[in-house]
């Protein structure tokens, strides 16, 4: 194509500056650069000096910005009215009691429990060889607690609190083996402590399994009552003995009154071999750093021999094998050992052979070498299991029909941590042999990361590493909630909140009720925490309680949500700050930060030893001494309990004021309960609708009325016209 300049027009040349290089080197663009550049090794330290300037403004420039941030932050109020309990200031684990009576803490030398409200030691439990470690309380009966605890040489023990009392139930071991090299991690009991589920770890060969042992908690509760009575008949005033007389002292290898062995004589054995040495109790002994009970704690123990009955052993899982290759050697034998395909299983039966299974490893390792050699090294570690206890439902009917089992586990869930399926085991069913197969496999999509159950065991969720969470309903065996998270971090804990502060929707028929609603928390790796709406149908987007967090130093290492308070939550961080958050409220401020004293810390932020008792009155927490070369308090220690009166927060009262009704998370309606609830409906509208009758009949009489009215009045009309018409 043509192009046509005037002559007349004058093209100005490119000007120098538009083909200045961008080189920072050009002279042209810096005159100071016309000399020569450094020689060698100047240049070098030159290059070293301005990139450890530049490092360096931008350090400042992160900590301006942070510093402008932080004060621009609008502050939680903060608290700082603690009350220090020395005497447990070595105090290794803390958990509060399911009605918030008391706190149970653990220690280096055996057990207490403080009344939660007072703070006065109630009773102690006293062993210098035990560690306690681990500790979870169960609500067995009227103020009657199971405690399951594991001690620092992988030992577990059941007690009993009962009567201002800590009793030695049992303690756990293998069954039916040494136990040289084995050790318990981890107990945990179901609600009512039916069933307690025990993993055992061989330390020689990192081979993990779990115990489920059925607790006889009955005879417990009798056997319990029986040692009170006993108790209670021996402390009776007695008339004093004659001056001289000898007849009350204790023989040789008598115990003294105050003291009380119970151990079972077939455990007596196996403690000598562990050297636990003999277990007292005395609510009115102290030792050194341990307060003696306050007066009116309770009366000293006199001697008594308490034998306990024993668990029963139920059912005994090991993790999944290994996928290999099928023993087959013909097609025709493949076929007939895979299975059919009607059930869900873990993968093992397959058509698939040995060799062909070497051929694609090798086959992939052969495409894939220069990028496996990158890959971190795999460390041999134990497999640690995850499991719950469910009651009969529709999705595990096993026990459904079995009389006096409702409410009662019947079934448990495990999941081991690296693997993508559950497996469900049957409780209740009657087997030779303690290790069978799986009742039901629930496969999942990608690597299981946690867990929860509702309290009901009605509701699970499901966890996974993509960021996905899974809500199933365990009574009706559907699927409630499918949600995507996040696809950034990975789920790290899970937990149902009580259904009183969720909205529930209002249904005016059937007059019994359908569904309810029901909040899931949901915290991630990245720092963030959701809450999700676990509803029957709901499609909502979940809440965000907290933002994702950038700082390393914000991350949340511990949310827990605060019993008797459902809708405050406790979170500690990496910089050992603790305060409490709402979670109804969305990405807002927190309620109040929970402050130390100036000379100290939270012990430990990445496992804080904290718990909060008396139905969210108040907070337990473990702080060390800034600095220990410095005696802050006279014979003070390293570390102190310190408690904190939650009630005499201003920002708290409308929450521990709140009346809130009981909402269940499930309704489990029957055909009988439902034709009961329809007819007593039926009999309660009777008079209204004897009312509306009768109004009826009374409108019917005047609607006749007025027809007749207007039929006469159409007649009479008729009439008139015909006579117009024929005159």
């Amino acid at each position: 194509m043509p192009v046509y300049i005037r002559k007349t027009m004058v093209i100005s040349p490119p000007s120098i500056l538009s083909r200045m290089s961008d080189d920072e080197d050009d002279y042209l663009t810096d005159p100071d650069q016309i000399r020569d550049l450094l020689p060698q090794p100047y240049r070098m330290i030159n290059k070293i000096i301005y990139n450890l300037f530049d490092d360096i403004w931008e350090i400042i420039s992160e900590r301006e910005n942070a510093r402008i941030a932080e004060a621009s932050r609008i502050k939680p109020p903060k608290y700082e009215c603690a009350i220090q309990m020395q005497p447990f200031g070595q105090a290794t684990c803390l958990s509060d009691s399911i009605d918030g009576r008391y706190i149970f803490i653990g220690l280096p030398n055996g057990l207490a429990a403080v009344d939660a409200m007072t703070q006065q030691t109630v009773t102690t439990w006293e062993d210098d060889k035990i560690e306690v470690t681990q500790m979870q309380v169960s609500l067995i009966g009227v103020q009657t607690y199971l405690l399951c605890t594991v001690d620092d040489m992988g030992v577990s023990r059941f007690f009993a609190f009962a009567q201002d009392r800590i009793h030695l139930l049992k303690v756990a071991s293998e069954q039916g083996g040494s136990g040289s090299k084995t050790i318990i991690t981890k107990c945990q009991a179901s609600t009512e402590g039916d069933f307690v589920g025990i993993v055992f770890e061989d330390t020689s060969n990192k081979e993990t399994w779990i115990e489920v042992q059925k607790l006889p908690r009955d005879d417990w509760l009798r056997e319990l009552e029986a040692t009170s009575k006993k108790s209670t008949s021996q402390t009776k005033p007695q008339s004093p003995a004659p001056l001289g007389d000898d007849s009350d002292a204790p023989a040789d290898g008598e115990q003294l009154p105050g003291e009380e062995k119970m151990i079972d004589a077939e455990d007596a054995e196996k403690e000598e071999k562990q050297s636990v040495g003999q277990r007292s109790q005395s609510p009115t002994s102290s030792r050194g750093a341990m307060s003696p009970v306050p007066p009116g704690g309770g009366g000293s123990s006199e001697k008594m021999h308490t034998k306990f009955s024993t668990p029963t052993l139920v059912v005994k899982i090991r993790p999944p094998a290994d996928i290999t290759g099928c023993n087959a050697s013909t097609p025709q034998q493949a076929t007939k050992l895979t299975d059919t395909g009607e059930v869900i299983g873990s993968g093992s039966n397959h058509s698939l052979t040995a060799h062909h299974l070497e051929n694609r490893k090798a086959v992939f390792d052969y495409f894939h070498e220069q990028h496996l050699r990158y890959l971190p090294k795999e460390e041999e570690s134990a497999q640690q299991p995850m499991f719950h206890f469910f009651t009969a439902g529709r999705l595990l009917p096993t026990g459904l029909d079995m009389p006096g089992q409702e409410g009662r586990p019947s079934s448990i869930g495990v999941w081991w941590v690296g693997g993508t399926q559950v497996f469900y085991y049957s409780l209740v069913k009657a087997s030779k042999d303690i290790e069978h197969k799986p009742e039901f496999v629930s496969p999942h999509s990608d690597v299981l990361t946690a867990t929860a159950v509702s309290q009901c065991t009605s509701l699970l969720a499901v966890g996974l590493k993509n960021g996905i969470v899974v809500i199933w309903d365990m009574h009706i065996g559907v699927n409630r909630r499918l949600i995507n998270l996040t696809d950034d971090a990975t789920i790290l804990k899970l937990v149902f909140l009580n259904p009183n502060i969720c909205g529930q929707d209002k249904v005016h028929y059937p007059p019994y009720g359908t569904k309810t609603n029901s909040y899931l928390l949901a915290w991630c790796s990245d720092g963030s925490v959701y809450l999700i709406n676990c509803g029957m149908g709901k499609t909502s987007q979940p809440i965000t309680v907290m933002p994702k967090m950038s700082d390393q130093d914000n991350l949340p290492t511990m949310v827990e949500p605060v019993n008797g308070v459902p809708e405050v939550i406790l979170v500690v961080k990496r910089n050992g700050t603790a305060f409490l958050l709402d979670v109804t409220k969305g990405n807002s401020l927190p309620l109040c930060q929970v402050n130390l004293p100036t000379t100290h810390e939270l012990t430990t932020p990445w496992d804080p030893v904290i718990t909060v008792g008396g139905q969210g009155h108040m907070m337990y927490l473990k702080a060390s001494q800034k600095d220990p070369s410095e005696d802050y308090v006279p014979n003070s220690g390293m570390s102190s309990l310190f408690v904190f009166t939650l009630r005499s927060f201003p920002t708290l009262d409308d929450y521990l004021r709140r009346q809130r009704p009981d909402i269940p998370y499930v309704i489990h309606n029957t055909v009988d309960k439902r034709i009961e609830t329809l007819l007593k409906e039926r009999i309660n509208q009777q008079a209204s609708r004897q009312r509306r009758m009768q109004e009826r009949w009374i409108n019917l009489k005047n609607e006749l009325d007025i027809i007749q009215q207007i039929k006469d009045t159409n007649k009479r009309n008729a009439d008139l016209r015909s006579e117009y018409l024929h005159p």
